[in-house]
């Protein structure tokens, strides 16, 4: 009897699962130059455009009050969100921003006033293990301390999570070491795939820790290999930051005008019932707001997501 009843949960877990659909989102760091000029006629225009799950983020560089990705304070951004019909699904979180308890608290303050889903930490680099040891510590902390104030919290990979140390994937070494409960996952597919591995077979490696997906797309004309390991950077040393500026600009394009299988990572992660698919154009040769109407144009000619 019990093994019935766990075949009927589990069959129907499963098909639940198949009916999500991801919604469509975007990271503001897309916009952030157009952001840094006038952030309210900014949201407006990303609104406008069809965007309406957001992932927020520090203006890096920039001169912004309240400088917790709406650029005002809590109140007048959950007015502003609230009026735009806008969901705040994330916000990354920077390195400086962790490393101070006071400035930490009063920026998850912030996304719980303005109703975020799951902030999150954008980048980090991995020296060794006992790095990965004390860096998985803390972000268990910090996803405690989302928790307290009803919040997720995930770690975002670029491409040098990819990179393995002592065997595993750095990715893998940060998931094990983290607590489930308290740290999420959210897949940059473009990285991945700069890391060398298939973004649809991670999604399958990491589905149950995901929470969203970042995507963009991976330029036809690009004047770089895919995988950076290939001849780039050296994969047998830990990456810095000055491996990761080796990067080509030229490699980024918006969704639906390179060469990634967009579709198949959208028929992945519904399979999976992740929530997100969220676009995060780090650069273009564009404007910004004609790159991110561009990727919303492609996002539907996608079966399986909406934006509504």
């Amino acid at each position: 009897m019990r093994k019935q009843v766990n075949d009927f949960l589990r069959k129907s877990l499963t098909n639940y699962k198949k009916e999500i659909i991801m919604k469509v989102g975007i990271q503001m760091f897309s916009v952030k130059q157009e952001m840094a000029k006038d952030p309210v006629a900014t949201m407006r225009k990303v609104a406008e455009i069809g965007y309406k799950y957001w992932e927020t983020c520090e203006l890096f560089g920039a001169e912004c009050d309240y400088n917790y990705g709406l650029c005002m304070p809590a109140d007048e951004g959950r007015a502003l969100i609230d009026e735009l019909g806008v969901k705040i699904i994330g916000c990354h979180i920077s390195n400086d921003c962790m490393a101070d308890n006071a400035t930490l608290e009063k920026f998850l303050d912030y996304q719980a006033a303005v109703g975020c889903e799951n902030p999150g930490l954008a980048m980090d680099f991995f020296p060794d293990m006992d790095y990965i040891k004390n860096f998985a510590a803390n972000l268990n902390r910090v996803g405690q301390m989302c928790k307290d104030r009803g919040m997720g919290f995930h770690y975002h990979n670029h491409f040098h999570e990819f990179q393995k140390i002592d065997g595993k994937y750095v990715i893998d070494w940060i998931l094990e070491l983290t607590d489930p409960m308290l740290v999420d996952f959210e897949l940059d597919t473009f990285w991945a795939m700069r890391g060398g591995v298939d973004p649809v077979a991670m999604i399958e490696r990491y589905k149950d820790r995901l929470v969203m997906l970042h995507q963009k797309d991976f330029a036809r004309d690009a004047d770089q290999q895919i995988n950076l390991f290939d001849g780039v950077v050296d994969p047998n040393v830990p990456v810095t930051m000055d491996d990761f500026r080796k990067s080509s600009m030229n490699c980024f394009t918006e969704v639906g005008t390179g060469i990634m299988d967009i579709q198949g990572i959208i028929d992945a992660a519904n399979n999976e019932g992740i929530k997100y698919i969220t676009l995060e154009q780090d650069y273009t040769k564009r404007g910004e707001f004609e790159s991110i109407a561009m990727s919303m144009d492609a996002f539907k000619k996608y079966k399986g997501v909406e934006w509504d």
